[in-house]
């Protein structure tokens, strides 16, 4: 683990220094932003179509669903609950109920599982990602953000017609389509040709450093940020501690769908905001400015809880 760690530090400490040092001019949004398409549009939906074609369709991956499913509702459920109590204005709550309910399982869920637990766990963290940034983000997430609404406004048009509304978004995210695509070859047992094999090892070791440095290269402080902060502290809290402990007591109420998988899945509960959630704030026109600092705050503090909650329950 201390090797995986140091590797992920690196190439973290990468993309932060980028930030303030600025290379030949060169920001880091203007790093992060085309790392991310080539991630998101090109090397994720290939390796989510590697991961789904093999993954096997068993009691664990069903354990997986149900255990992600209650988790995120739980979660989203509590978020909900603190947001509408608080005074914050109805466009933020949006976004902090995002930052608190969705984890980066595809942007630093997949090098992180590479990295301390091995390949086989990347598949946990896909099926984590789709049934939560996918699945639940463009249905519950959408649906839960707008109920706020705005002073004077309608809250929302009710939870199918929110979805219908957001089918141009959801059915052009190119993970979702290499999922079915992968999940086709999977149940009818169709054998991938042998030469792919190199391209699917050169994506996933490009994977890693490139989503690294994209994570690292969005942290961000605005104006006045210690405001922000305040704010933001109870929804970083939720995505912190809430969800690894939610998701410990599924399994230990329910039953572990295997000690390794187990690991995978607390991993992955451990993660920060989303980086794929700025789609959804830009889409739902949600404060992105309050979901950048909710995002920078849950990164940088999960280089420290996740150690903590690695050596705690592992």
């Amino acid at each position: 683990m201390t090797n995986a760690t140091l590797m992920i530090l690196f190439f973290a400490a990468l993309g932060l220094g980028w930030r303030w040092l600025t290379p030949q001019g060169v920001s880091s949004a203007a790093m992060q932003r085309p790392l991310m398409v080539l991630a998101h549009r090109v090397l994720l939906p290939i390796a989510v179509f590697f991961i789904i074609a093999r993954l096997p369709m068993n009691d664990a991956a069903l354990r997986i669903l149900l255990y992600v499913l209650a988790t995120s509702a739980i979660t989203l459920a509590v978020a909900w609950v603190w947001l509408w109590k608080s005074s914050l204005a109805p466009k933020t709550k949006g976004a902090l109920l995002i930052a608190a309910g969705f984890g980066n399982l595809f942007s630093l869920g997949l090098p992180l599982n590479k990295a301390l637990l091995g390949d086989w766990s990347m598949r946990v963290a896909v099926e984590y990602g789709l049934v939560a940034n996918v699945l639940l983000l463009y249905t519950a997430g959408a649906v839960l953000s707008r109920s706020f609404g705005e002073p004077g406004k309608a809250r929302f048009r009710g939870p199918i017609n929110d979805v219908l509304a957001d089918r141009n978004v959801w059915l052009k995210e190119p993970l979702l389509w290499a999922a079915l695509a992968g999940l086709a070859f999977n149940l009818f047992d169709i054998s991938l040709p042998g030469w792919l094999g190199g391209i699917e090892a050169a994506v996933y070791g490009a994977l890693f450093a490139l989503l690294i440095l994209a994570t690292t290269l969005i942290v961000t402080w605005k104006d006045e940020w210690t405001v922000q902060v305040v704010d933001a502290l109870p929804a970083v809290g939720i995505k912190l501690i809430l969800v690894p402990l939610v998701m410990w007591a599924m399994v230990e109420l329910f039953g572990s769908p295997g000690a390794k998988t187990t690991q995978a899945l607390l991993l992955d509960s451990m993660l920060p905001a989303a980086l794929l959630g700025f789609a959804a704030c830009e889409r739902f026109k949600l404060d992105t400015g309050a979901y950048a600092m909710a995002l920078s705050a849950t990164t940088l503090l999960s280089l420290v809880t996740v150690p903590v909650w690695f050596n705690i329950l592992f």
